[in-house]
């Protein structure tokens, strides 16, 4: 079991070395310099009130220090033998005579009180917008990326897994804003720092020298263990991603698994993803905790000789060595808490780069713009022309030099072996997939990628797997038509055979059908599937092996249904089972990606029936 969650590593940590090739032309920098681009056009204006307000609490802040020493000397302390201090002092003092304020020491105190106000004002502000940017950013990636997977090309989505998108949506872009607000906090703190370190230098540049010195051989120090949490962040986005994968896939298959006895060996994998994540971030606190006391020890080794210093040697006058304390001690906390948010987004922003990736292969895969506005006609027939198509440009061909043709207002069957390629066939028809060689033609006019988002508009697809939604009747039914009348759905329903098993569920239209249709029959499900593709009023109508799943009786009524509306829309019927074929006006057998035989069921039934054993 060990050999399956390995795999599923291997395949999340090389999707991740894919995203860092794919970024490693740029710097980290230009990367960065990317991520607040992004952040300052996703959050718009609030970005920069956010900033705005960033840059405003250090002022807030410094004018609350710059009180402090006319504070001083209004309460009688001598402040002309104290150095710079005491220059400083007079500088604050020059600009209140400046704007014609003489304030008092009780006017210098409610002075300050009306400073922190507007201090904690800002403060609360700045916290409430970085939030709001950062869930903004998310919600604005969020959107962003789905929308670019939804418009990618099926070939791309066929061969990717889903988990990768369902992660890179959630988890994924939880970590982005994560970061966002890492960014943001970070900036607010440096720009706390410069307030605090441009005061010190101006008292005394040479203790505010050693006390910089310093703290830059402390951060240097810690650069390994940086470097370590940002590879343990990359490592999490890795393995989360698996851990979704697995997740979904056991899920998914949980009656399998149940009915094989797999329990256990699935429960064996998810445990190993799972522990792994909680190792991974284990270690990432580890480093964080490590690194933020290595912080705090070395700023209590930078202060205590740096005392030493300004008193014996460098000899700072007593008021200028208190407001030098008051700006250290105010200043370590946050250069401490400056690194560990930059430690926080280092952590996180691999998470950034692999969504960005991940936008960019779906962009890259992207369906053509519909450059048609009008369905094509479609009153004569859809030809197949010497059609051949691979899923992967390495890989063997699903179906090779196809020539067919779906008559209008009849029904056509394409039946054959599974791996024949029908359900291929269901896409090139539903401009899903574009040929490799060859054209499919709507009456003589070729189905081109730029036409093919309108063309499906007038079509009603049923697959063999139903998709139902964990809603109601009515809101399954309208997903489909959102404009549709009630009366409009109760006949979609009646052409279905699904109305009498819809009248007979307690709330009608509005009960409830549960996860997937989990409170429906199997019959019942594709029934009301078929009514959904219905009430589009398709011009082709393709069922794509919609009853394979069904006994005999629900195929009866399903295959009924579709009998009553002959000559009314064009059918396309694809199955291996003889009985959903027998009503069709011709079957096309499908072997090895080509037309093996066609035409109707009783010159075919030997060859059918070869095909079906």
């Amino acid at each position: 079991m060990r050999s399956f969650a390995a795999a599923d590593e291997r395949r999340a940590v090389d999707g991740n070395a894919v995203a860092g090739r794919a970024c490693g032309e740029e710097s980290m920098n230009g990367k960065v310099v990317a991520f607040f681009r992004a952040l300052a056009e996703s959050a718009g204006w609030r970005f920069w009130w956010a900033i705005t307000l960033i840059v405003m609490l250090p002022l807030t802040e410094s004018a609350g220090l710059a009180l402090m020493l006319p504070t001083l000397q209004a309460a009688g302390f001598d402040m002309h033998a104290q150095g710079q201090a005491g220059r400083f002092a007079a500088l604050v003092w020059r600009g209140f005579a400046a704007v014609g304020m003489q304030p008092g020491f009780l006017g210098l105190l409610a002075l300050y009180v009306v400073v922190v106000v507007a201090r904690t004002l800002v403060e609360r502000n700045r916290s409430v917008m970085i939030w709001t940017v950062q869930q903004n950013f998310a919600d604005a990636w969020r959107q962003r990326l789905y929308r670019a997977i939804a418009g990618a090309q099926w070939r791309f989505i066929t061969q990717s897994r889903p988990a990768d998108f369902t992660h890179a949506l959630t988890a994924e872009l939880t970590r982005v804003g994560e970061a966002a607000s890492c960014a943001l906090l970070l900036a607010g703190d440096l720009a706390l720092d410069a307030v605090y370190l441009g005061l010190a230098i101006v008292l005394s540049p040479a203790t505010t020298a050693i006390v910089i010195a310093s703290g830059a051989g402390v951060a240097l120090a810690l650069r390994g263990r940086t470097r370590r949490i940002e590879r343990h962040g990359a490592e999490l986005a890795a393995i989360t991603n698996a851990l979704y994968a697995a997740a979904t896939e056991h899920l998914q298959s949980l009656k399998t698994a149940k009915t094989y006895g797999a329990e256990e060996r699935n429960f064996a994998l998810f445990a190993h993803l799972s522990g792994r994540i909680a190792v991974t971030n284990v270690e990432t606190a580890r480093e964080q905790v490590a690194a933020s006391s290595w912080f705090e020890l070395g700023g209590a080794l930078i202060l205590m000789p740096l005392l030493y210093l300004a008193v014996r040697v460098i000899k700072v006058p007593p008021a200028e060595l208190l407001l030098l304390l008051v700006l250290f001690v105010r200043v370590m906390p946050r250069v401490q808490s400056s690194h560990q948010y930059y430690r926080g987004f280092v952590n996180l922003f691999p998470s950034f780069t692999n969504v960005t990736v991940l936008e960019a292969r779906c962009r890259a895969a992207a369906e053509p713009a519909s450059l048609v506005t009008v369905a094509p006609e479609f009153r004569r027939e859809i030809r197949f022309e010497r059609v051949s198509f691979a899923y992967r440009a390495a890989g063997p061909a699903a179906v090779r030099g196809l020539d067919l043709a779906i008559a209008a207002g009849g029904i056509t069957a394409i039946a054959g072996p599974s791996g024949a390629g029908k359900s291929t066939i269901a896409d090139l028809v539903m401009g899903l997939c574009a040929p490799d060689t060859g054209r499919i033609t709507i009456d003589g006019v070729a189905l081109t990628p730029g036409a093919a988002r309108t063309w499906r508009e007038r079509i009603g697809y049923v697959g063999s797997e139903t998709t139902l939604f964990h809603a109601t009747v009515r809101e399954n039914l309208s997903w489909a038509s959102p404009t549709a009348s009630e009366a409009e759905m109760w006949q979609a329903l009646e052409h279905a055979a699904a109305a009498g098993f819809v009248r007979a569920l307690p709330a009608g239209l509005d009960a409830a059908v549960g996860d997937r249709g989990a409170t429906l029959s199997q019959g019942e499900r594709q029934r009301l599937a078929l009514a959904r593709a219905l009430l589009r009023r398709p011009a082709l109508l393709i069922l794509d092996e919609a009853t394979n799943s069904l006994d005999y009786d629900n195929e009866a009524r399903v295959l009924g249904a579709i009998e009553a509306l002959r000559g009314g829309l064009t059918v396309l019927m694809i199955a291996h089972r003889l009985s959903a074929i027998r009503r069709a006006d011709l079957i096309y057998v499908i072997a090895d990606g080509g037309v093996a035989a066609s035409g109707g069921w009783s010159e075919l039934s030997a060859s059918l029936e070869r095909a079906a054993g």
